[in-house]
């Protein structure tokens, strides 16, 4: 079959996005790059681009300047791969599409979503990869990055959380035909996104304690409910008329009527919803009844597992929220807690891993040295600390107070668990590069209040942050430039 291709999309193509599009041009065939500066014409046909006097029947002339050609020159056409958006200076490509649409099927299957609606689903993912892409722009201009310490130790805990190796997380992505590469190429791209969403939305949110206390001594927190919910979002543009509400209004009506007929939540969330979680099915997590809006709170209260409110209208837009489970609260919470010190030697463009490991595992042998004289350790430790330690506890000798279950990060809390009272750990790895530390005691407390305090603080977080991310992303997507190439 001819390749059928458009000369004006063709070249702005080129102009947009062939340094770092996933198109290419054949290095077989390719003609010597003139050293004039004429444009050279060259043809493009299904075995790639290559150089001719005369046109062909199935063939299309295109004039190329000598940097065009030699950009294209070691580059292949991929002819299914067609470029199905233009992203800013970026494109998006049918097979990138693809891969994410193949993924979401798999994602789909493991929660028994059964026939799911194809154009639902390449819509949604299109517009999600569209977002991806206005992100890690975003990322790229603010000089937001990420590296190989931080993409390994995303995957050590992922592989820790699911209490596999991560030699068995990556064959299990090999079973679900992911390539390795392909996976820490996207979360890379997480992980990036993430750094700007506590950049650009993090740092916005304020929580001050009238507010915490406010909830703690309220009636609603006396009686507060926790629920697993699941979202679909009709977002309303920031300048919208009141036709453009009404017709956002109507939209979010229709998937409340589907939902009635009994078509599953998340094949409505995928087709209605335009939030990031719509290809989760709008899974939110847990939230609190207590930390929620009263208009939230309020109608989830009669509902039980499985059903969801009529439509509700937020200053962002229209929504629809799913109880999936609901859970209430005991009344005294006694936490295990441990009083901790540590060494830290952080891994930056001034020390490698490699040198921050042995640094801190010459610091260990020297502690090693009187473990068996535990008055001269604990001296020890507290010298090394202020001498070597990069961390703000290194003024008080290493001392981290005492510490909850999920108060540090996964690698220093299994070292925790795993040290003995008076013994110094072994070298531990977290992303701020490598830690000994020594356990100093531990002890049962009642950390009803602060640990209800702390429990509001995060929930009122989470639910303010989740507004702002909403109108975020809604402002960010209209600024950018985005077209869909519908040829």
């Amino acid at each position: 079959m001819k390749l059928k291709f458009i000369l004006c999309t063709f070249c702005f193509s080129l102009a947009f996005a062939v340094n770092n599009s996933p198109l290419g041009v054949s290095s077989s065939g390719m003609p010597d790059i003139p050293t004039s500066s004429k444009k050279q014409a060259v043809i493009l046909n299904e075995s790639g681009i290559e150089s001719s006097p005369s046109l062909n029947k199935g063939q299309t002339k295109i004039p190329l300047s000598p940097s065009q050609a030699l950009k294209l020159q070691s580059q292949k056409i991929n002819l299914v791969n067609k470029v199905v958006a233009f992203v800013n200076k970026s494109v998006i490509t049918s097979s990138q599409v693809d891969a994410m649409v193949t993924q979401t099927l798999q994602n789909f299957k493991q929660k028994g979503v059964t026939n799911p609606n194809m154009n639902d689903i390449r819509s949604k993912v299109l517009e999600q990869l569209i977002m991806q892409q206005i992100q890690l722009d975003m990322a790229s201009h603010a000089g937001i990055k990420t590296n190989d310490i931080e993409i390994n130790d995303a995957i050590n805990n992922m592989a820790k959380s699911q209490n596999i190796t991560p030699d068995i997380l990556k064959s299990n992505l090999a079973k679900q035909g992911i390539t390795y590469e392909a996976f820490r190429n996207q979360l890379q791209k997480q992980i990036i996104m993430e750094k700007l969403k506590q950049r650009e939305v993090d740092s916005r949110i304020v929580v001050n304690d009238d507010e915490v206390n406010r909830i703690l001594n309220s009636e609603a927190y006396k009686n507060r409910v926790d629920y697993r919910l699941s979202m679909i979002s009709i977002t309303i543009p920031e300048q919208a008329t009141s036709d453009m509400i009404r017709q956002k209004q109507d939209l979010a009506n229709r998937a409340y009527n589907e939902l009635k007929t009994g078509i599953s939540f998340e094949k409505v969330a995928v087709k209605y919803s335009n939030a990031p979680n719509a290809l989760a099915g709008g899974d939110l997590g847990w939230r609190s009844s207590a930390a929620l809006p009263p208009i939230i709170s309020d109608s989830l209260k009669n509902l039980v597992a499985g059903g969801y409110t009529n439509v509700i209208k937020l200053p962002v837009g229209f929504f629809i929220f799913k109880v999936n489970e609901t859970k209430k609260h005991g009344t005294i919470q006694i936490v295990k807690q441990y009083r901790v010190r540590h060494i830290l030697i952080k891994v930056n463009e001034n020390t490698s891993d490699d040198e921050a490991r042995q640094k801190i595992i010459d610091i260990k042998a020297k502690l090693d040295k009187n473990k068996n004289d535990l008055a001269k350790l604990n001296a020890d430790f507290v010298k090394y600390a202020r001498q070597y330690s990069e961390d703000t506890s290194s003024i008080n000798g290493g001392d981290i107070s005492w510490v909850s279950h999920n108060d540090t990060v996964p690698a220093f809390e299994q070292a925790i668990l795993k040290t003995p009272v008076g013994v110094v750990s072994n070298p531990i790895r977290t992303p701020f590069g490598w830690h000994i530390l020594q356990v100093l005691d531990i002890r049962n407390s009642n950390q009803t209040n602060d640990r209800e305090k702390s429990d509001i603080r995060q929930e009122l977080r989470e639910t303010k942050g989740a507004m702002i991310y909403t109108q975020w992303l809604r402002d960010i997507r209209e600024m950018a430039y985005v077209k869909i190439n519908d040829e």
